[in-house]
């Protein structure tokens, strides 16, 4: 018990790894979509820098901070130095803005000032510039000047030092405009197109954690894949349909599994199928896969152990069947008399017979061992469809009396995490895990998480009614 827990913390464990080879081949599918987002990001950023950027213009004044009419000692260079930082904050004070605004008669506020205003000290120097910027050149340069020649009064004054020397005034020729270039907001906006595309795309393959390769399904469990059926549904999305009608590459994924069972092993003879949750596939694959087997001459009996909710009677458009698999393990009902031939050459059916609340406890009894020993020399394959194992335990029940178990699961569907649970569920049972069978790949489907829901499950129709009421039971020795 305690290896098979390690597997699943194993399994848990791989999950949380991030494949980056996984990553790369997501954004090399989806391109397109990423080009796609490039350019709806450039087209709207250009637009943007076009027409509602406005211009804006800087002007730059700069001033020494050392009277340049006064013989400077040593002292007032480090003291001029030290007080760099000071005539910044004075620079862009109130007292000073305030003053520049009531002085050209500006229609700012002193926020709306303060922000328009940088000051900077080049390193290693006593020379503070002061940039502006405003949308006219006029404007830049005479706001720029006055702040320089406000500051240059006021800074004597709030630190009783010597007044700074103006270096050089704003001009008009010197103005320059700041407002980015169409083609480099352009070039933004593809660069953020491309970023924030590749960031979805990594996210959606991060959290995305339903299987959707073989090694997912190697890494998860160790089993190898038997099968991979492509989505058979279309757009009517039938769940179930009858041999003739199924698509041609579908009919030949039928085919290779049937093939993988045939040489997986000489023993496994009775097999369980079953998946995690209701409507991914497992009664089709069980179907067709016992038609196939049929098909190359091996004589086999499809199971149906549904005792809660099934329908599959109704579906195949059968109104005579009296009597099923629940007659026959509570004791009421001989197994010749529970097994019927529904016109396909070389396969019998055993239905589930009348709805029980104890489905469970009548699988735990002889009875089903009794079943398996009893078939399993009448015919050349046992096929049991099963509840969901991920939902009720009759699963993995019938599993411990079979020789092998086949897990669907639907592609893109189901999680990595509920893949192993599966696995941990058939070995508490010491059931043998013979492979998966990869059901609806290249399905459109999201890949959510499907929950366990109302337990029930519809297993479409078999095709018209051509066969109905013509059965007879079959023959057992």
């Amino acid at each position: 018990m305690e290896s098979k827990e390690i597997t699943a913390m194993g399994a848990s464990a791989e999950e949380d790894t991030i494949d980056l080879m996984e990553i790369f081949r997501a954004l090399r599918k989806r391109w397109y979509w990423i080009v796609l987002l490039a350019i709806i990001f450039g087209a709207a950023l250009g637009v943007y820098g076009k027409f509602i950027v406005k211009d804006a213009y800087q002007a730059e004044a700069s001033m020494c901070i050392i009277d340049s009419n006064k013989e400077v000692s040593m002292s007032d260079v480090q003291l001029g130095s030290a007080l760099t930082g000071d005539y910044e904050g004075i620079i862009k004070s109130r007292v000073v803005l305030n003053k520049v605004i009531e002085n050209l008669k500006l229609d700012l506020t002193y926020k709306q000032l303060y922000n328009i205003v940088s000051v900077e000290n080049p390193d290693s120097t006593r020379i503070l510039k002061i940039y502006v910027t405003a949308g006219t050149v006029r404007e830049a340069v005479n706001i720029a000047n006055e702040i320089l020649s406000v500051s240059v009064d006021e800074i004597p004054h709030v630190l009783g030092s010597s007044k700074p020397t103006i270096l050089d005034k704003a001009d008009d020729l010197f103005a320059e405009n700041t407002r980015r270039s169409v083609l480099s907001y352009a070039l933004i906006g593809i660069l953020a197109g491309i970023v924030i595309a590749c960031g979805i795309v990594a996210v959606s393959v991060i959290t995305n954690t339903s299987i959707k390769s073989d090694e997912d399904i190697q890494k998860c469990t160790g089993l190898s894949v038997l099968g991979a059926i492509p989505d058979y549904k279309g757009k009517k999305q039938k769940k179930i349909m009858w041999p003739e009608d199924l698509p041609f590459n579908a009919s030949e994924a039928i085919y290779q599994l049937r093939t993988g069972i045939l040489y997986s092993s000489k023993d496994v003879k009775t097999i369980v199928v079953t998946s995690a949750f209701e409507n991914q596939g497992k009664s089709f694959i069980s179907f067709h896969l016992a038609y196939s087997l049929s098909q190359v001459g091996k004589r086999v009996l499809l199971v149906d152990t549904d005792m809660r909710k099934s329908v599959l009677q109704r579906r195949m458009g059968l109104d005579g069947v009296k009597l099923g698999l629940s007659e026959y393990l509570s004791g009421n009902a001989e197994l010749g008399q529970v097994i019927y031939d529904v016109g396909l050459p070389n396969m019998h059916v055993l239905f589930s017979g009348k709805l029980v609340p104890n489905a469970s406890a009548l699988l735990s009894a002889k009875w089903l061992e009794n079943l398996c020993a009893e078939v399993r020399d009448s015919y050349d394959y046992v096929i049991f469809d099963t509840p969901p194992i991920c939902v009720v335990g009759d699963a993995a029940i019938v599993a411990s009396f079979c020789d092998g178990a086949l897990l669907v699961i639907e592609n893109g569907v189901t999680k990595k995490k509920t893949l192993a649970q599966m696995k941990f569920e058939m070995d508490k049972v010491g059931a043998n895990v013979i492979g998966v069978v990869q059901n609806m790949v290249g399905s459109k489907k999201d890949s959510s998480y499907y929950g366990k829901g109302n337990y029930g499950y519809y297993y479409g129709n078999y095709g018209n009614n051509q066969n109905k009421n013509k059965f007879t039971k079959a023959i057992v020795n």
